[in-house]
């Protein structure tokens, strides 16, 4: 799917209307393909190709992505993406586009005892293009993708990365996540462990139009690049890592074992290494774009976007079916 390049004027407002009429009847930046750009031309050879199994080889069965929210989070008009359940609370926050993918609102739907409500807007979104509300383990920071000005005399249209600290009820005012998490290219789609920051960036040095970097919490002026299999001369323009970082789930675009546009691979820590990725199958990734994984409260499914169909909606698939693939 080629994102359009329609600037979004009254977005929020059309997300609203398009959730109440769903509910009701049911009760930036540059142009990019999906969560990426699409592969680049050059750079070192990509060795994910090595991939040795599909889902249903190792499984034994089909695995069917369950819908979430049917009418209420996912719906048929409009774009919901990149899910994230809260560690706390167990609300789900999505991110909402019509037209344009960089322009995008921070949502979030209240986990009730008669299910999801209707989504509203976050507090601090809904003037810049904001997308993929990430959670840190413990639920005290959300990160989260914006191309907001970087201050108050810059200009909007770069992506960085962007977190507010949770105070009871309410949220911090963004700050600029600090350290070598954002540089002067386009820094994107924050993973949370125990111990580190994982991110996507297209800054200078990659093998690849974005590649998967990695900032120690601790530590945070040193952004690590990974090497093969993480990255390569494709795109790895997300990723969800475990809170131990014993296994992750990588985003990669066009990847001449994909299935189509962006797929979920998964790749099992080896060492100080990777093992190669594994494609999640074609049950789980579709001819269109998947993306944007992340781990439910209970921890027992993976949270992901998929375009399948008419416009990107939520899906999950149980976690035991995806780590069947890198035992």
């Amino acid at each position: 799917m080629k994102v359009g390049s329609v600037v979004r004027g009254s977005a929020v407002s059309r997300v609203v209307a398009t959730f109440v009429l769903v509910c009701c009847s049911a009760c930036g930046g540059q142009t990019e393909t999906a969560a990426s750009d699409g592969p680049a031309d050059d750079g070192v050879a990509a060795t994910a190709a090595t991939a040795p199994a599909s889902i249903d080889e190792v499984t034994g069965g089909p695995i069917e992505p369950e819908l979430v929210g049917a009418g209420v989070i996912s719906t048929p008009d409009g774009n919901q993406t990149f899910p994230a359940e809260d560690p706390r609370t167990g609300d789900l926050w999505i991110s909402v586009y019509s037209d344009d993918f960089d322009e995008q609102t921070i949502m979030v739907s209240r986990r009730t005892a008669s299910g999801w409500s209707m989504p509203e807007v976050a507090p601090f979104s809904g003037r810049w293009g904001d997308r993929a509300p990430r959670f840190d383990p413990g639920g005290t920071t959300l990160y989260f993708t914006s191309n907001r000005p970087r201050s108050p005399e810059a200009e909007p249209g770069d992506m960085n990365i962007w977190r507010v600290v949770r105070a009871g009820d309410t949220w911090s005012a963004p700050e600029l996540v600090p350290g070598a998490v954002n540089s002067p290219a386009r820094d994107i789609h924050m993973a949370v462990t125990d111990s580190g920051l994982w991110f996507a960036s297209a800054r200078e040095g990659g093998f690849g139009r974005s590649d998967v970097y990695r900032v120690s919490r601790s530590d945070p002026g040193f952004a690590f690049h990974l090497p093969a299999p993480v990255n390569d001369s494709l795109s790895q323009p997300d990723v969800w890592v475990s809170a131990d970082e014993s296994w992750m789930i990588l985003v990669i675009t066009d990847h001449p074992s994909g299935h189509g546009g962006d797929d979920l691979y998964v790749l099992r820590r080896d060492g100080d290494g990777w093992t190669s990725a594994v494609n999640a199958g074609p049950r789980v990734n579709s001819p269109d774009y998947e993306y944007g994984p992340t781990l439910s409260r209970d921890g027992q499914h993976i949270l992901f976007a998929s375009h399948r169909g008419e416009n990107a909606n939520v899906y999950r698939v149980p976690v035991a079916e995806l780590r069947a693939l890198i035992r």
